[in-house]
């Protein structure tokens, strides 16, 4: 059995792979700091319902008439949105504020260690219900 076809570690996956883009995009931000008329960019944020409103496999089926079924949606793209007006330029027309995408990084880093100790976490308790948890 695939890991991903679990709901929890398939959320946890998408949410690591978004942070992974991320990065990129505030790395070429950053490598872009002194670049005239460069506008930083972001990925637009994720957004919980877009990682579990994912189709699954297994449909509801309305076994009443006072039965509710709920549509799936469907799964988000990452898309690269250019960030909002700065309130710094410098004369040259660069939009990057260095301290602000420093910010950025850094949560994206702590956002990243949290999924993957969660990630790690859950595999602990499977590897338990198993029984191979102290090995």
């Amino acid at each position: 059995m695939d890991l991903k076809e679990l709901p929890i570690f398939a959320a946890l996956t998408k949410r690591i792979h978004w942070l992974n883009q991320r990065q990129k995009v505030l790395s070429h931000n950053v490598a872009n700091a002194d670049t005239p008329n460069f506008t930083p960019s972001d990925i637009a944020e994720l957004r919980f319902r877009d990682l579990v409103g994912r189709k699954s496999r297994l449909e509801m089926t309305a076994t009443d008439a006072s039965h509710v079924l709920k549509k799936h949606g469907t799964q988000a793209q990452f898309e690269v949105k250019k960030a909002k007006d700065t309130y710094e330029k410098s004369p040259d027309g660069n939009a990057v504020v260095l301290e602000e995408q420093m910010l950025k990084v850094a949560q994206t880093r702590i956002d990243y260690e949290t999924m993957t100790s969660l990630y790690r976490k859950h595999v602990g308790m499977l590897k338990m219900a198993l029984g191979r948890g102290g090995r």
